[in-house]
C-alpha cells in the first residue's frame, strides 16, 4: 500500500517534469485553437497573408514542443528509483 507514503524528491521532480511536458504540448494546441487571434489578413510576409504563415510557423514550433516534452519525460532520474 503506497497511498500513505509522503512523496519523495524523485517523485516530485517527476511530477514537475510531467507538468512541464503537458504545458509544452498544450501551448501549440491553445495557440492554434484560438482562431480570432490570427484570423486576419495583415501583416503579409512575401505576399502570404498572416493567417497562413502563422499556422505554418507553428509546424516547426509544434515539433520543437514535442521534442522538449519527449526529453522531459524520457530523461532518467539521476537519484535512482
Amino acid at each position: 500500500m503506497t497511498g500513505n507514503r509522503p512523496p519523495t524528491a524523485a517523485g516530485r521532480a517527476r511530477a514537475r517534469r510531467r507538468i512541464a511536458a503537458g504545458v509544452c504540448l498544450a501551448a501549440p494546441v491553445a495557440a492554434l485553437l484560438w482562431v480570432p487571434s490570427y484570423a486576419r489578413r495583415g501583416p503579409e510576409m512575401a505576399g502570404v497573408p498572416f493567417f497562413y504563415w502563422y499556422q505554418l510557423a507553428w509546424v516547426p514550433g509544434c515539433a520543437a514542443a514535442m521534442l522538449v516534452a519527449y526529453l522531459l519525460l524520457r530523461r532518467p532520474d539521476r537519484r535512482g528509483a
